[in-house]
C-alpha cells in the first residue's frame, strides 16, 4: 500500500470520528499495520475498555461489508501501550547488577539505601537497582556479610533459603553448609520449601545454639577470636582459612586456646597459636606444616 494512500485513510479517520471505512480501506489498514500482533486476536472487553479510557477520549469504530464490528483504534491503544511497557521492561531490566568474587578475592560494595555488603571469596550478589527501591530483594551465592540500614524488609534469597531483616547486621554462608549468623538486631530465616524457620537475635547462628562472640565474621575483621577452645578446633580454623594440613594436631586435644589469629599471615598466627604451650612448627611443603615441641 502507498504512503499517499495510508496518509489520506488515517486523514478520514482522524475528521470524523464516526467515518465507517470501506471493505477496501479496512484491508488495506490492517495489511500496513499488520506487523502489531495484537490486530490478529481480540483482547478481553474490559481491557480494551480500560486502555481506551487511559489513552483515549473518544473511540473510532469501523464497520465491514460483513456488519462485524472491529474496534481498530483500541486495538492500536493496547499495542501503543504494550509497546511503551515493554520499552520500559527492557529499561528495567538493564538496571540489573551483579557482583561476584574468585579465588582469594573479596569485594566491598553498598547498595542504593547505603547499606554494606561485603562479599567473601567465590560469592556472588544480583539486584536491580530500580526496583531495589520499592523492595529491597536481593539474590546471592556464596558468603557476604550485610549491614543494613534501617527501612523497609530487606530481603536475601539463597538457592535454598531466604532472609528477612529491618535493619542489622548478620553474615549468610552457603559453602560448606547452609547457616546465617545475626550480630545485631533480628533476622528471620526461613527454607524455600517452609520446612524450616527460626527467628535469630544477636549473637545466635541458624545451624548451632551456641552463642557467638565476635561483631563480624572472622574473614571481615581479618582476624579469628577464640575463647577457652580446645586447641584442636583453633588449628583446623587455621587450616581451613589459610587452606593447608597440620601434622600432629591431634595430640594436643587437651589443650584450650584464649586468643586471636590474623588471617592475612600464617607464620605470624602460628607462633601466636603455639607460643603459650612451647611449641613451634616446620613447613615440610608449600602447604603442610608440622607442629614440634621445644
Amino acid at each position: 500500500m502507498k504512503e499517499v494512500e495510508l496518509i489520506n485513510i488515517l486523514e478520514k479517520i482522524s475528521s470524523d470520528e464516526r467515518y465507517t471505512l470501506s471493505f477496501e480501506e479496512e484491508m488495506h489498514l490492517k495489511e500496513a499495520f499488520s506487523h502489531i500482533p495484537l490486530l490478529d486476536e481480540k483482547p478481553g472487553e474490559n481491557v480494551l475498555d480500560e486502555m481506551e479510557e487511559r489513552l483515549f477520549s473518544k473511540s473510532i469504530i469501523f464497520e465491514k461489508s460483513e456488519k462485524r464490528i472491529i474496534h481498530w483504534r483500541r486495538y492500536l491503544s493496547v499495542a501503543a501501550l504494550i509497546a511503551v511497557l515493554f520499552g520500559c521492561g527492557l529499561w528495567i531490566k538493564s538496571m540489573d547488577m551483579k557482583f561476584v568474587t574468585g579465588n582469594n578475592e573479596q569485594l566491598a560494595f553498598v547498595l542504593p539505601d547505603k547499606s554494606e555488603v561485603k562479599l567473601n571469596e567465590n560469592s556472588s550478589v544480583e539486584y536491580n537497582k530500580f526496583l531495589f527501591y520499592f523492595n529491597r530483594n536481593i539474590e546471592m551465592k556464596g558468603e557476604a556479610y550485610y549491614v543494613v540500614t534501617k527501612g523497609r524488609k530487606f530481603t536475601v534469597e539463597t538457592p535454598t533459603h531466604l532472609i528477612s531483616v529491618l535493619g542489622t547486621r548478620f553474615m549468610v554462608s552457603e559453602t560448606d553448609r547452609f547457616d546465617v549468623f545475626c550480630y545485631e538486631g533480628k533476622v528471620l530465616v526461613e527454607s524455600l520449601d517452609k520446612r524450616e524457620k527460626k527467628i535469630l537475635t544477636k549473637g545466635r547462628s541458624f545451624g548451632s545454639d551456641k552463642v557467638m562472640q565476635e561483631n563480624q565474621p572472622n574473614w571481615v575483621s581479618h582476624k579469628y577470636v577464640f575463647n577457652s577452645a580446645p586447641l584442636v578446633d583453633v588449628l583446623e580454623a587455621l587450616e581451613e582459612e589459610y587452606k593447608v594440613s597440620i601434622e600432629n594436631k591431634n595430640y594436643y586435644k587437651e589443650f584450650v586456646f584464649t586468643g586471636t589469629f590474623p588471617t592475612n599471615d600464617i607464620s605470624l598466627a602460628l607462633n601466636i597459636i603455639l607460643a603459650p604451650y612451647n611449641m613451634s612448627w616446620e613447613q615440610v611443603q608449600s602447604n603442610k606444616y608440622r607442629i614440634k615441641n621445644n
